[in-house]
């Protein structure tokens, strides 16, 4: 009876056994196929525009559990491709429902305003730029969204008081500041303070060196300074040094301290063998926002050493050595031995 028993259970189990392994074979393979899936859709919100199509982004929304711990829900970057595609309903839709999925965090906030703002929708726009600023000021995308979304802006008060409400000012920050403050009509004197603070922090931030000097002679100047600069090239270019010089004074009049027209001023100077000239305005070069501080030396050294004045110029050639320039060994050759 025993034996008959066990047979008969061999006979039902054995089946049972494989149809359980086949599904939990099926099972693993939507886990793991969800892993993938997830995976990708993890990667492509660090990209700037997603790169994923609209079918393969719906496949994350599937009902079988999600095995990472992630806090942006995956209907985000679903919202994303749809934003992407202007299919702006269904992005707002989804952006919604993945609120819900994660309450606490203000990135879908954040794609909401940019929906809006994009569709032109003001009223919503500006609802949900207030939230994202007053709760997580510190983020750029949020800064530059609050600032959109105010009515006037024909003074810099209300960017310089938002300014202040945040705590960890970037680079990012600084530049969106300062663009945002060159678009007013007149500055307060938080922005004339400010735009002496960044400049201070900042000096080699070609960014915004660039915007601090678009406020200080306008950006219009500084456009013909660069075209003016573009032709005092071509005549370098042509050995024309001499005809260069008056284009560079004319570039330099609308933008006095670019430290590349003095350079190209300073070095004109040098090939027409005018070293008194081309000292004097290597001089005038702001070192602590001049980025090849060796060829600053190197000039300089150069141009004392014609000057008669070898134990000057050879230091400079010798600080210009230390900090790595090439050609300033080859000057210390011919000048300094």
């Amino acid at each position: 009876m025993k034996m008959n028993l066990v047979k008969l259970n061999k006979r039902y189990l054995t089946p049972l056994l494989i149809i359980g392994s086949f599904l939990a074979l099926i099972s693993n393979s939507i886990v793991f196929r969800s892993y993938i899936i997830q995976q990708k859709s993890v990667a492509d919100l660090n990209q700037l525009i997603p790169r994923m199509t609209i079918e393969e982004a719906l496949e994350n929304d599937l009902k079988y559990p999600n095995i990472n711990i992630y806090t942006v829900p995956f209907k985000t970057n679903l919202g994303r491709v749809y934003l992407r595609d202007s299919f702006y309903e269904k992005a707002i839709n989804t952006f919604h429902s993945a609120r819900k999925k994660n309450p606490y965090l203000l990135i879908n906030e954040n794609y909401l305003a940019e929906t809006y703002f994009t569709i032109g929708q003001r009223d919503s726009f500006k609802f949900y730029s207030n939230k994202i600023f007053k709760n997580a000021p510190n983020h750029p995308n949020h800064f530059a969204f609050f600032i959109k979304s105010q009515d006037s802006l024909k003074n810099s008060s209300v960017i310089d008081s938002s300014f202040n409400l945040i705590k960890k000012k970037s680079s990012d920050i600084w530049k969106i500041y300062l663009a945002s403050i060159y678009n007013t009509d007149s500055l307060e004197s938080n922005a004339l303070s400010n735009i002496k603070i960044a400049d201070s922090i900042y000096p080699n931030e070609n960014e915004i060196q660039y915007l601090i000097d678009a406020l200080k002679y306008g950006q219009s100047e500084l456009k013909k300074s660069d075209e003016l600069v573009a032709v005092a090239d071509q005549l370098a270019e042509q050995d024309n040094f001499k005809g260069s010089i008056p284009v560079l004074y004319e570039a330099l009049e609308l933008y006095p301290s670019s430290n590349s027209i003095l350079d190209k001023i300073a070095t004109s100077y040098f090939k027409l063998e005018q070293y008194d000239s081309s000292l004097f305005f290597i001089n005038k070069i702001n070192t602590n926002k001049y980025k090849s501080i060796g060829r600053y030396h190197l000039i300089k050294g150069i141009n004392l050493v014609k000057l008669n004045k070898k134990e000057e110029g050879c230091k400079e050639i010798y600080e210009s050595i230390l900090l790595g320039n090439n050609e300033a060994i080859k000057a210390n050759r011919s000048f300094c031995n």
